[in-house]
């Protein structure tokens, strides 16, 4: 006498709910589903999936070395152009820094209050930019934006200290910038610390 076929325990499907036998299930991202309902699970699993890839930093294409050192000539330009005006101002409608008429102490006054309107200036065009459009002038003409790694937005903090940081990355012989020519998300040393990112706006979703 032959012994009994063992009995296939039922099953049920995660989405209709039916028992059916294990034979008659498919496992799709971990869940258990029926012919039947397979096309419309699957449909679902694959149009998740595509959100989710958008939303991933992976999908982001980084901004590299040249279209960064790029961005910043223009944003240089920008404010050599405003500092020019604001001399123009101090030197052409206040005096003249050598005139006979104008005391040492008031010419050194004068340089000391252009030098450090011209410093204010660079700091508020980088950061308030940065804070409410993500990019300066220069990095939005060429497609770029900058974001924290988690595709946030910076807030004053990061966007202060990411300023700051662009003088440490200069000052080590310009290593700190360099590096973005070779890291794997264009990242210089002022992105490491900060934890941020330069991407093309195309990339966001």
């Amino acid at each position: 006498m032959s012994p009994e076929a063992p009995v296939q325990a039922a099953s049920w499907c995660s989405q209709c709910g039916r028992a059916l036998a294990p034979s008659d299930l498919v496992q799709i991202a971990g869940s258990w589903v029926c012919g039947d309902c397979k096309p419309a699970f699957l449909s679902r699993v694959m149009a998740s999936g595509a959100a989710s890839a958008a939303a991933s930093p992976r999908a982001w294409h980084y901004g590299g070395f040249w279209i960064r050192f790029a961005a910043r000539l223009i944003d240089g330009v920008i404010i050599a152009i405003a500092q020019a005006c604001i001399a123009l101002l101090f030197f052409g409608s206040f005096g003249a820094q050598f005139s006979p008429s104008v005391t040492r102490s008031a010419s050194v006054a004068l340089l000391l209050g252009f030098q450090l309107l011209c410093y204010g200036l660079a700091i508020v065009y980088d950061v308030v930019f940065l804070r409410y459009r993500g990019a300066t002038p220069g990095k939005m003409a060429l497609g770029l934006k900058v974001v924290r790694s988690n595709g946030a937005s910076l807030g004053w903090g990061i966007s202060v200290g990411r300023y700051f940081m662009y003088f440490v990355s200069g000052m080590i012989l310009l290593i700190g910038y360099i590096m973005a020519g070779f890291d794997d998300e264009k990242r210089a040393l002022h992105d490491r610390v900060c934890d941020t990112r330069v991407i093309y706006k195309q990339s966001v979703p």
